[in-house]
């Protein structure tokens, strides 16, 4: 299965997506292992114009891979990567394996995902970006509303740039950011009134413009090396959660230089 049905040969892709339908460590609701395909069928709805961008982003290139598992990750140079989780936990192992030089990861969530154990589990979703942070400190959180104090602490503690809930600020986003920039993309950002399927929805959330605007800006000022979605899990009685994703994700394709 193609993102939109496209699929152009990797060495002349701009674009790689990679579907990687991780679940293991979920603690709510269920279903992340099907979001990757769930995206990739809303995705062939879209219009190939895309009226953000005044384009057709299609037409830079783009490889989707077979899903895989995220020990087999690999990066590709010069190229956006856009990988579809699947659960959280993903990120801190792309990360390894991305050059880290002069790279600022940017978190869009909810949840700080800064616990360092959960569950009996150091690799939990709940404990992402804790393991994030021990790659790479250059970390700057966007949209928080649901964090422990053990993470408001280590927050404090080691100064984390953290935009709590709807402080959006992109300039001073944006001004906290290195040249290079990794994005992981939670969707429970979103107020569970725009997706509702998430694993652990959070009310009072982002809406779609305050997203999409940030990361239009972002792609703008910076260069985006890739990006995860992470945490969609997909239901049967909303399918308007996929094909919004589908949508921003098009967008991003259109934003990429």
């Amino acid at each position: 299965m193609y993102f939109m049905n496209f699929q152009t040969d990797l060495e002349k892709a701009e674009v790689v997506i990679v579907p990687i339908p991780e679940e293991k460590t979920t603690s709510y609701i269920k279903g992340t292992s099907k979001a990757p395909e769930s995206i990739l069928n809303a995705s062939c709805e879209l219009e190939n114009y895309n009226l953000e961008t005044n384009s057709e982003p299609y037409l830079k290139g783009i490889h989707t891979t077979k899903p895989i598992q995220i020990q087999k990750f690999e990066n590709y140079i010069n190229k956006l990567i856009i990988s579809l989780g699947g659960e959280h936990s993903i990120t801190p192992e792309i990360i390894k394996k991305i050059d880290n030089k002069n790279l600022s990861i940017l978190h869009l969530d909810a949840h700080a995902d800064l616990k360092d154990i959960f569950e009996d589990n150091k690799n939990s979703h709940a404990c992402s970006m804790r393991r994030t942070y021990e790659i790479n400190k250059n970390l700057v959180q966007v949209g928080i509303r649901s964090l422990d104090k053990e993470e408001l602490n280590f927050i404090k503690k080691n100064k984390i740039k953290t935009f709590f809930n709807k402080n959006i600020k992109t300039n001073k986003i944006i001004k906290n950011l290195k040249e290079n920039v990794y994005i992981s993309l939670d969707l429970d950002i979103f107020d569970p009134s725009i997706i509702p399927s998430v694993g652990n929805p959070e009310p009072n959330g982002l809406n779609f413009e305050q997203v999409n605007n940030l990361l239009k800006q972002v792609f703008k000022k910076r260069k985006v090396v890739g990006i995860d979605f992470v945490e969609f899990s997909p239901r049967k009685s909303d399918l308007n959660s996929a094909y919004l994703i589908a949508k921003l994700i098009y967008n991003c394709i259109g934003y990429y230089k």
